[in-house]
């Protein structure tokens, strides 16, 4: 499978010589001037990462950077910078792109095992509930993690996590503050693991099912969407 991705930059010589590089190492990419384009764009198309022109990002407003800023924390995402008087493209080290020197190192070592995935519409709301994490649906107590959400839809949660669970995609969890606490079944969709960027680690969970009643409650009480 082809590595997609998308880039933000303006318009002009610097986008060329990225695309010129992309291209050279095989890669497909849409291009888009804005971070409004490109958080529309990720809404209809998945990638495997987002590169981002260092000027273009530096003239951008807080407000337009701010709409894509929590959507970009779970994708690989690394910054350029074009010099025009060596035609050289120097990569600026983000997230979890630590220790890049070139895109095509990034494109190795981040974007290939990076699953692709486009944006969800569900807005998740910053709520800390507390959580009880099991690889079993019996929710056996004796090896339950304990954790908390850090954010919140409708349509499933991040959950924090120090421990490995790369070789795990069902989970069940049960939310203490609700008043239904049967185990919610989930699936995990992406991980952040610990260690490997200056964010918070754990796993994206997309809700398999849950009882109607749990789910009102969310809505009701705690104004999820």
């Amino acid at each position: 499978m082809a590595i997609r991705l998308i880039l933000v930059c303006k318009e002009g010589p610097a986008r060329q010589a990225y695309l010129r590089e992309a291209t050279s190492i095989g890669l497909e990419v849409d291009s888009v001037p804005t971070f409004g384009d490109l958080f529309k764009s990720m809404i209809t198309t998945a990638y495997h990462g987002v590169m981002i022109d260092l000027v273009t990002s530096v003239k951008a407003s807080r407000e337009e950077k701010g709409v894509v800023q929590d959507i970009l924390d779970a994708f690989p995402v690394i910054q350029l910078k074009w010099d025009p008087e060596t035609n050289n493209i120097h990569t600026i080290s983000t997230g979890s792109s630590m220790n890049v020197n070139s895109l095509a190192h990034f494109v190795a070592h981040e974007c290939q095992i990076f699953k692709p995935r486009a944006i969800r519409l569900n807005v998740r709301k910053t709520m800390h509930f507390n959580v009880l994490l099991s690889r079993h649906k019996d929710m056996a107590q004796g090896i339950a993690e304990k954790s908390i959400t850090i954010n919140l839809s409708k349509s499933g949660c991040f959950l924090l996590s120090c421990q490995d669970w790369s070789d795990i995609s069902d989970i069940w969890f049960v939310i203490s503050e609700l008043t239904d606490k049967r185990p919610i079944p989930g699936e995990i969709r992406w991980r952040q693991p610990w260690g490997k960027a200056m964010t918070m680690p754990g796993f994206g969970v997309s809700f398999k099912s849950i009882l109607p009643g749990q789910l009102i409650q969310l809505m009701e009480q705690y104004s999820i969407s």
